[in-house]
C-alpha cells in the first residue's frame, strides 16, 4: 500500500497510483544548471581573450560580489527546480483522481475529479527522448468544471492509461450494481 498525504483523504479510499514526472525530466535540468555552474570557471580559464584585468582590489570586489550573486540566484532557481519536479504529484485512488501542481515556490494548486466522471483518456509521446526513456503526458477528459487533466512527462503513459480505464469501469460498474441494490 502507497502512503501519501491527500487533501480531504475519505476512510475507505486507497492509493493506487502515485506518479512523479519522469526521473529524465530533472536529470535534464540538472545537466543545464551545471553548465551554468561552470561559466564563471571557463571565464577564468580563458580570461586571455577578455581586455578587463581582475587585479586591482576594487575590480575583484566587484568580481566576488558578482559570483556570490551569481551563485546564489543559481541555487535558488536549482531549489525551486527540484520543489517543482518533486512536489508535482498525479495520484489516482479508488475513488478520484487528484492532480497536486506546484506552481511557485509558494503557490500550489489541488484538482480532483472523480472517477466515475472519466470520459476519455489519450497517452502521447513526443520525441526521441520521450519514445526513448517511455515518458510523455496523459489527459484525462471528464465531465466535470474542469475539462481536462494533464499528467505532464511521466513515465509509462500507455500504461497508466490503461489502469485509470480499468479504474473508471470498474468503479462505474460497481455504481450501477449500487444503485441497482439500492432500488431492488
Amino acid at each position: 500500500m502507497i502512503k501519501f498525504y491527500i487533501p480531504h483523504q475519505r476512510p475507505d479510499e486507497k492509493i493506487i497510483i502515485l506518479i512523479r514526472r519522469h526521473w529524465f525530466i530533472l536529470l535534464g535540468r540538472i545537466a543545464v544548471w551545471a553548465l551554468m555552474m561552470l561559466i564563471p570557471p571557463a571565464l577564468v580559464l580563458f580570461q586571455n581573450f577578455f581586455p578587463i584585468e581582475i587585479n586591482g582590489y576594487g575590480m575583484r570586489a566587484v568580481t566576488v560580489l558578482f559570483l556570490s550573486i551569481y551563485y546564489l540566484y543559481l541555487f535558488l532557481f536549482i531549489f525551486n527546480g527540484f520543489i517543482d519536479y518533486y512536489l508535482d504529484v498525479w495520484i489516482v485512488t479508488n475513488e478520484r483522481i487528484l492532480n497536486i501542481e506546484q506552481r511557485q515556490l509558494f503557490s500550489r494548486v489541488v484538482s480532483e475529479q472523480k472517477l466515475i466522471r472519466v470520459q476519455d483518456i489519450t497517452s502521447e509521446m513526443k520525441g526521441i527522448f520521450g519514445t526513448f526513456f517511455n515518458f510523455g503526458d496523459v489527459y484525462i477528459q471528464t465531465a466535470g468544471e474542469k475539462e481536462r487533466f494533464i499528467f505532464r512527462q511521466i513515465p509509462n503513459p500507455n500504461e497508466v492509461v490503461r489502469k485509470i480505464s480499468n479504474l473508471a469501469e470498474l468503479k462505474r460498474k460497481y455504481e450501477k450494481v449500487k444503485e441497482e441494490l439500492e432500488e431492488g
